[in-house]
């Protein structure tokens, strides 16, 4: 299995340079954010990998469901970004066996 190593390092980049806004630090802990992010993303790459051959057993109006209970929360943290991410990959293949 192959993992498009760009999208994965522009992912972290991102989140890295996004914890740094939200936290307001100094640019000078950007590189710190980074390696924690970049694991974040290997391991979002390896869950999508996983999740995506599987087939949801789960109706979709389940999984929107889900989906709009976690978005309508006052603050996310990178635990429900993950899950957000796994629940939209779960509803696009939902939608497609549907």
């Amino acid at each position: 299995m192959t993992y498009n190593r760009k999208q994965i390092f522009s992912l972290a980049w991102a989140w890295a340079k996004q914890d740094l806004w939200s936290l307001r630090l100094p640019a000078s802990h950007l590189r710190r954010l980074f390696a924690a992010n970049l694991k974040a993303a290997w391991a979002e790459a390896k869950a999508r990998a996983l999740a995506a051959p599987a087939k949801s057993s789960r109706p979709v109006a389940q999984i929107v469901a889900e989906i709009c209970t976690l978005e309508n929360r006052d603050g996310l943290r990178h635990p429900d970004f993950e899950r957000l991410a796994a629940l939209n990959l779960e509803l696009n293949a939902a939608r497609i066996a549907a």
